[in-house]
């Protein structure tokens, strides 16, 4: 499933790709996603302005003057960008595209369909976003607001960190190299960790999610980007889905919410 560097990644490319930012008209191709696709997304978008583009979460947001298109790549969501004058047939998957003034085609394909568009007139308000927690590349998430939380949980500290209601964007992989090099196993209690070990964890949340986005994301299995090439932070990581660690142990692999949970019991504690 792609996480918040791979949809980071994706939202650079769009930003980066596209020159027109007048929506000429939004087709549906296929509504049958995770929520159907409300046919009004065409009328509410026809002939209106990008404001901005940004993430939220793994989500993707298309701002226009009149709301908020809300854009989620479920597990195997792909968006891809092409002229037009060199327009690509439909494919079986595709489900939805977006054409610009200038003729350029953002089209969207999900074999799985667990993807997802909707239309928001506040953003804030919206069923997938109002309950999300912090940013974590923001000054938001910082020692006192996760020790604040941490002190009185049992639950794990994996599993903690990759509660989207409490930090977005922390996925399986992502909190497992995070925790890795900051020396924590993955199934310690949260109200173990010090606010020592608690202030490096947070650093190397973000120092692990910016090595991710400069590297385009991960690709394991599905994640493509907007021109089909994939992610190579796969190529830096330490830990996930590692045999040996770099200290020469074995890589212990167990489940903690359902997640291979990848850590080193020498380097770990």
């Amino acid at each position: 499933m792609p996480e918040l560097p791979e949809v980071e990644t994706v939202v650079r490319l769009i930003n980066k790709s596209i020159k027109s930012k007048t929506i000429s008209k939004l087709t549906i191709i296929n509504k049958k996603l995770r929520w159907p696709i409300d046919p009004s997304l065409s009328v509410y978008t026809k002939n209106k302005n990008i404001l901005e583009i940004y993430r939220r979460g793994k989500h993707i947001v298309f701002k226009l003057k009149n709301g908020y298109i809300l854009i989620h790549l479920g597990m195997t969501g792909i968006i891809r960008f092409f002229k037009k004058t060199s327009v690509k047939k439909i494919h079986k998957h595709d489900h939805y595209e977006i054409e610009l003034k200038n003729k350029s085609i953002l089209r969207y394909n999900d074999v799985r369909k667990f993807g997802s568009i909707h239309w928001a007139e506040n953003i804030d308000g919206h069923f997938l976003i109002k309950n999300l927690g912090v940013e974590p590349l923001s000054k938001k998430l910082n020692v006192s607001y996760l020790y604040k939380i941490i002190k009185n949980r049992s639950v794990s500290i994996k599993n903690l960190i990759m509660n989207q209601n409490i930090i977005v964007g922390v996925g399986n992989i992502y909190a497992c190299e995070s925790l890795h090099i900051s020396g924590i196993k993955p199934q310690r209690k949260s109200s173990s960790i010090s606010t020592e070990e608690l202030k490096k964890l947070i650093s190397n949340i973000k120092l692990v999610l910016r090595k991710a986005i400069d590297s385009g994301g991960t690709t394991l299995k599905d994640f493509k980007k907007l021109d089909g090439t994939p992610g190579y932070f796969e190529q830096e990581l330490l830990i996930y889905s590692k045999k040996y660690c770099r200290c020469g142990e074995s890589v212990k692999n167990i489940k903690l919410g359902g997640r291979s949970s990848f850590y080193c019991d020498h380097c770990q504690k």
